[in-house]
């Protein structure tokens, strides 16, 4: 019980609230309280009950602000909410391509970091917390920022783009609730109730209750990573000789083309840390003047050393490499670049596909091609780590259940790079997730609109990680009629976990928001497979030559475009009876698509669309510029 008058953080200065629902204001004070609520001209009271907490509902209104709401008590307490907008709210939740900051795409859009102030788009970001004791009443960190060049770095990207859009479609101020957390899995925020069933789970999730269990865990998760990094460092010699020093004699050492992955060359799966280095000229208008340095992304650990100063490191594989080099530090002729690569667990690499090189705005300089390298060190793969915050209930406890008495309008979703390997039916799962928010927020008719994972290879193909039968999974939920999935196969990058176009997929969500909440009448969804059959061949003659017509919904301007490999249509697959695939050639009619494949028609049962880890030539689009998503359709 509280002993003055609190509010919880998420009712603070440049809240949006949701309009056109109940404004529900609540806190806590001492037991007995007279508490009174003033929005604008509207007033409501109520009482503060045995345990302190008042619940206060003011009458829904339309959308407007700035406004000033005030709580006070009859203690002579109040508090003045400042800077109060009325618009459109929406919760944000997932993992880390939810979580990913504007600041990790800058470099795509640069514009944004002189962005003007937009009091229209604001955000609520909630800071990485777990509970496993229990749903909490409160939030433990959180605060509102609006749109503006000091704060927009920190924006989630995703949510930024599907604000910005929404805001444009819709002309409402919108807000935007954070909760993300990367490498996070469904059931991380899902509540016990919605787990019901799932006993391993629930069992897993009262394993990590133990204050005492989840404190060791946390302790050893620090100390092996300690101590194998220790180990590593003591048995280096890159380290002991110092071999980032600009005229170390390398002539000795062996040579290899970056960018590379390890499993390709004689380096294999080792576990250790390797050093590379090569020697590189500058032109005037680069020598001895400030530059970046970009050096795609490597796996795992790496620091990197320009004429022997540490000029960067990161200390784990996901985000690019991107480091500023200081003026002075280069020259025209002999510069140096040294990297140190710890490979943590056998899959090392230096990413293909990325840019490598030194550049400002004047001139660049490629940093592909030839290196020398040298093993330092090899060792065993670093101990497993124990993410605690990724274990059931969790995270919905500390950072989601506290927010369902606040009304939103709809829920985006950013999930499953980290189910796609785990036994679980994901689309049970995401099921009761739905029906358990819409519980909670007392919105039979919640929207829901998740984006569909993008294309990916360089993780997981070709082991097994069914990221393309996954993507299916994701497509049933499309049954609810309250549920929208962006299709992003044309917005991933093939060697990246965490692709930096967010604009584009902010913008499906926004179009999918728009349809399901807000009545916009265009066009939100890509082509989608309505019926498949065997037709004869073009004189009508027979249907033994195993021709398949395709028809579309949301088809209008069916065409097909080369977006990087090729104008060829190469992603229908024509399955038999057995289930072996077999390639056929497309042609658009219309909205429709004709197939035509040697496999008998008698032996035909299935065709499938893009059902694999990436496309392999043209996509086929819609004239809104919406993709057609993977599909699998009997015949």
């Amino acid at each position: 019980m509280k002993s003055k008058l609190v509010l919880p953080k998420i009712i603070s200065d440049g809240m949006v609230l949701q309009r056109r629902k109940r404004i529900h204001i609540w806190g806590w004070d001492e037991a007995g309280a007279n508490i009174e609520v003033r929005l604008d001209n509207h007033v409501s009271s109520g009482v503060a009950n045995e345990r302190g907490r008042f619940d206060v509902f003011l009458p829904a209104r339309e959308s407007g602000g700035p406004y000033e709401l005030t709580v006070s008590d009859d203690k002579g307490n109040a508090i003045t909410v400042t800077d109060v907008m009325v618009g459109l709210v929406w919760f944000c939740t997932g993992q880390s391509n939810m979580e990913l900051p504007i600041a990790r795409v800058k470099d795509r859009y640069p514009t944004l970091a002189q962005i003007e102030e937009n009091p229209g788009i604001r955000t609520f970001k909630i800071i990485e917390d777990t509970d496993f004791h229990g749903p909490l009443e409160e939030l433990r960190s959180g605060s509102w920022s609006r749109v503006c060049k000091e704060t927009i770095m920190d924006f989630s990207a995703t949510g930024y783009f599907f604000a910005a859009y929404l805001q444009m479609i819709t002309g409402e101020a919108v807000g935007f609730i954070n909760a993300s957390l990367g490498g996070s899995k469904i059931s991380s925020w899902m509540s016990r109730d919605m787990l019901e069933g799932y006993d391993e789970l629930l069992a897993e999730a009262d394993r990590y209750a133990d204050d005492d269990f989840r404190q060791s865990q946390a302790a050893k998760n620090e100390i092996n990573a300690t101590l194998w990094r220790e180990a590593l460092d003591k048995q280096d010699r890159g380290l002991s000789e110092n071999w980032k020093r600009p005229e170390l004699d390398d002539k000795n050492w062996d040579e290899i083309d970056i960018p590379f992955l390890f499993k390709d060359t004689k380096l294999g799966d080792m576990c250790g840390s390797v050093w590379f280095r090569r020697s590189f000229d500058l032109s005037d208008k680069l020598a001895g003047k400030s530059a970046r340095l970009f050096l795609g992304t490597l796996v795992d650990r790496d620091e990197v050393f320009v004429n022997g100063v540490k000029v960067g490191g990161i200390e784990y594989q996901y985000p690019p490499r991107k480091y500023d080099i200081p003026e002075d530090l280069t020259k025209a002729k002999g510069n140096s670049i040294v990297i140190r690569l710890c490979v943590e667990n056998g899959l090392g690499r230096i990413t293909p596909g990325k840019d490598y090189m030194i550049f400002n705005d004047e001139a660049k300089v490629r940093l592909d091609g030839n290196w020398k390298y040298k093993v330092a060190a090899r060792c065993d793969s670093i101990p497993p780590t124990d993410f605690i915050n990724w274990h059931p209930t969790g995270l919905y406890n500390a950072m989601t259940a506290p927010c369902h008495n606040y009304p939103i309008d709809g829920v985006l979703w950013y999930q499953g790079e980290s189910n796609t390997f785990e036994p679980w039916d994901y689309v049970d799962l995401s099921k009761r997730m739905i029906k358990g928010y819409r519980d909670k927020w007392g919105d039979e008719n919640l929207p829901y609109i998740l984006a569909q994972l993008p294309n990916f290879v360089i993780d997981v193909a070709p082991v097994d990680d069914p990221w393309p039968q996954f993507r299916l999974s994701q497509s049933a939920l499309l049954q609810d009629p309250m549920v929208g999935m962006t299709v992003n196969m044309d917005l991933g990058e093939d060697n990246d976990l965490h692709p930096t176009g967010k604009r584009r997929i902010g913008k499906r969500l926004a179009l999918w928001a728009a349809h399901l909440r807000y009545g916009y009448p265009s066009e939100y969804c890509g082509p989608t497979a309505v019926s498949a059959k065997i037709i004869g061949t073009e004189d009508g003659a027979d249907k033994e030559e195993g021709r398949i017509e395709i028809s579309f919904d949301h088809a209008a301007g069916l065409v097909a475009r080369d977006i990087g490999k090729g104008s060829r249509i190469s992603d229908f697959k024509i399955v038999d009876e057995t289930g072996k695939e077999y390639d056929a050639d497309a042609k658009i009619v219309g909205s429709s698509v004709i197939l035509r494949t040697d496999l008998p028609a008698d032996r035909i049962k299935k065709v499938r669309y893009l059902v694999d880890y990436t496309y392999h030539g043209a996509m086929l689009y819609n004239k809104a510029n919406l993709p057609m998503g993977p599909f699998e359709i009997c015949v």
